[in-house]
């Protein structure tokens, strides 16, 4: 994957939050994909770095590198640094103050492996930038990836501070969202009828941070078994617990009935499915890209 419309837009909002990127490394040669329609809206249809087919011009013009260096598994695409991130990292001869992976962590196998290599090779202070996907790319990479595996990764807890997470619609070129953390009894499932991608950046605020990772409300159900506190804390009525009653009695009639079964059941679907649509989740806040 490369440089889109998208990501540029999101990498201008970064720089203007955490300042200019400094020494860059990316996670194989970062191309660029931003059409002819897009540089023209931007004013840029006729700037050289935008005609390059890599973007470490761009990085250095307009978002303050002071270099830009590539890891890959193989030459194929002229990267500064060969190494397979599916190993272990051993000897780190330089650090990085902003490590880019737009489109690369999906396709390495060894996924904890190869975060815990992003982190070796940032600076402590320094940041790291992820553009992947997160639904409905199903056959791309080996992975698509969930914001709870970043909050819960890059936590203040294992060293890192001023987390943010964005969910970004491929098809979508005027708005994106800001994902709010969920609180920890509760799962953040997001639905989607488009591609979505996550755009997360970080800060390593110390040399030594810890990886690991749990899924927040397996944790918050685990200490709630430890403290033998009941886990449903919010008393039901009696009238909610007998309505409740009577639809279940409802949906196990039209679920068995023959002549009901197959209405019933898409209906079911469908209804679990918008539920937990992406659009209609009180934890994305609608944000617009500047560049229309």
């Amino acid at each position: 994957m490369g440089m889109t419309y998208q990501t540029f837009d999101l990498l201008k909002k970064t720089r203007k939050e955490f300042g200019e990127l400094g020494d860059v490394l990316t996670l194989g040669r970062l191309g660029n994909q931003i059409n002819k329609k897009k540089l023209k809206l931007l004013g840029l249809e006729n700037n050289i770095a935008f005609s390059k087919e890599y973007s470490d011009a761009i990085l250095i013009d307009y978002f303050g590198a002071n270099l830009v260096h590539s890891i890959d598994n193989s030459n194929f695409e002229g990267a500064n640094i060969i190494f397979d991130m599916n190993e272990e990292l051993e000897d780190v001869t330089k650090q990085y103050d902003t490590i880019i992976d737009i489109g690369t962590s999906e396709h390495v196998f060894n996924i904890n492996q190869n975060l815990k290599n992003i982190s070796r090779l940032c600076k402590k202070g320094g940041r790291i930038i992820h553009f992947l996907p997160a639904n409905n790319q199903c056959g791309h990479g080996f992975w698509q990836f969930s914001p709870e595996l970043f909050f819960s990764l890059y936590d203040e807890s294992n060293g890192y501070q001023s987390t943010r997470l964005h969910l970004i619609d491929g098809n979508n070129d005027n708005s994106y969202w800001q994902i709010n953390k969920k609180p920890k009894n509760e799962r953040l499932e997001l639905n989607s009828f488009t591609p979505l991608y996550i755009f997360v950046v970080t800060t390593k605020k110390l040399e030594n941070v810890i990886q690991k990772a749990q899924q927040s409300d397996y944790e918050y159900a685990w200490n709630k078994k430890s403290d033998n506190i009941q886990f449903d804390t919010n008393k039901k009525s009696s009238s909610s617990i007998i309505w409740k009653k009577i639809k279940d009695k409802m949906k196990f009639f039209f679920r068995n009935n023959y002549l009901s079964n197959k209405i019933f059941t898409k209906h079911e679907n469908k209804k679990l499915f918008l539920k937990n649509f992406y659009i209609k989740n009180k934890n994305l806040k609608k944000l617009t890209y500047d560049i229309k």
